[in-house]
């Protein structure tokens, strides 16, 4: 997400990023602390974060200093890097005191449609693995929220699993699985605050986005070639999802890069 920033002609250091949806482990924010962020607001409808794993997670990063900057050198001066290590070294068994002193803010629970931070207050809006867990109308509000809050030169990128989660742990059936049933079904299966998914493919989103006047400026997607065979064999897709085209219905990976205005690229 870093690359993307700087491929698409923005800066790390010294900006505002606001994350949907933080998880039980803040690493992405740490990450973008690591690049030379001024701040990182980080919201969740749900009290999640574990400070435990945070610990252990500050713990690893202090001792493995040289093998994180492997990853890290490309999008971030040594000297800046090692300003902000020095903090984690020095705040490891001390998680809550770390995050003050990073400027992460966590809010939580929290609703990211309806935040109360200033007009173009923050530089970078951005979740991973987020969006497919929310309802499509919650989806709009955040998005309406985002580009309230947006700066004018600012951008949004998500990274979203489009994938049936519950294949992650059984291999027995297709990343596509859950389009066989109805929205009846599927919710008394997964309509809950752990497993739902919103089943939305790669075409609604973009026209999500682009219905809530933002630009994509950058757009990659994964399509798994498995689950194409399944269809082609015969897999019953409920009839929700019968006029989507097959290469959308096959999309588990969305990544985008938004902007309020820009021209399209699809890379």
């Amino acid at each position: 997400m870093a690359h993307w920033i700087l491929e698409i002609g923005e800066k790390l250091r010294g900006k505002i990023f606001f994350e949907v949806g933080t998880g039980h482990n803040p690493i992405v924010q740490i990450g973008f602390f690591l690049c030379g962020a001024e701040k990182i607001v980080t919201v969740d409808l749900h009290r999640r974060l574990d400070f435990d794993i945070l610990k252990k997670s500050l713990a690893w990063m202090a001792e493995n200093r040289t093998e994180i900057f492997g990853y890290y050198e490309s999008v971030v001066e040594r000297s800046i890097f090692n300003e902000r290590m020095d903090l984690i070294e020095k705040l490891a068994q001390k998680p809550k005191e770390f995050m003050l002193e990073a400027n992460i803010e966590y809010l939580a629970p929290a609703d990211a449609s309806n935040i109360g931070l200033p007009n173009e207050s923050i530089d970078y809006h951005i979740s991973t693995s987020v969006f497919e867990h929310i309802p499509r109308n919650d989806i709009v509000r955040i998005l309406v929220e985002a580009k309230r809050i947006l700066k004018s030169n600012g951008a949004a990128l998500h990274f979203i699993n489009l994938s049936d989660h519950f294949q992650h742990q059984d291999k027995s059936i297709t990343s596509i699985n859950f389009l066989q049933y109805s929205e009846k079904e599927w919710n008394r299966i997964a309509g809950n605050e752990f497993t739902y998914c919103n089943r939305l493919r790669v075409n609604d989103y973009s026209a999500l986005f682009k219905e809530e006047g933002f630009d994509i400026c950058r757009k990659e997607v994964v399509v798994d070639r498995e689950a194409h065979k399944s269809i082609e064999n015969g897999f019953m897709l409920n009839e929700k999802f019968r006029n989507y085209s097959v290469d959308d219905l096959c999309v588990t990976g969305l990544r985008v890069a938004l902007k309020k205005g820009g021209e399209i690229a699809e890379i």
